[in-house]
């Protein structure tokens, strides 16, 4: 249904121009001038994958970082998060991309843990996660500024596991 590719900087800047866009990123991926700067600083392991159809159109990206648990590699959990075009949402789309990077980040790293966290109000993606074998962990409160308010975040996680791996 879907395929993880690399990111090509000169192919794929249309697509993250559009992902930026307010109307595009929505109420859960926007965040305004209020919410501060960037976050500009190297997180470990950082990286980004372009979700696309089968036919190649792109439709979206995924983000990962490392979340630290301790001093050691393997305690390092991977921290993913999805932007899906539009027209692309609620085809489970999502769901199998992200079940798709935890397990490539779960195989291929010394690390057991992938997480993602959502808005208390984003739905949409609590499903997504879920059907992607994400079990849901708790209220992260106050977590994220989002339009110059503090909100509260679910927190999901998929372990090696989970996964049988």
């Amino acid at each position: 249904m879907v395929r993880l590719r690399p990111v090509d900087a000169q192919r794929d800047a249309e697509l993250f121009e559009r992902l930026l866009e307010p109307d595009v990123a929505g109420p859960f991926n926007h965040f305004d001038s209020t919410s501060g700067a960037p976050l500009r600083v190297a997180l470990p392991g950082a990286g980004r994958v372009v979700i696309e159809l089968e036919d190649g159109t792109a439709i979206g990206d995924l983000t990962w970082f490392g979340n630290p648990y301790g001093p050691t590699r393997p305690s390092l959990a991977w921290r993913i998060g999805i932007t899906i075009l539009p027209e692309h949402r609620g085809r489970g789309h999502g769901a199998a991309a992200q079940r798709m990077l935890a397990e490539r980040l779960i195989a291929t790293t010394p690390s057991n843990r992938v997480e993602a966290d959502t808005s208390v109000d984003n739905i949409a993606e609590q499903r997504a996660l879920e059907k992607a074998g994400f079990v849901r962990e708790g209220v992260l409160r106050g977590a994220q500024m989002r339009n110059g308010i503090w909100g509260d975040q679910i927190l999901y996680a998929i372990t090696a596991a989970d996964l049988g791996i």
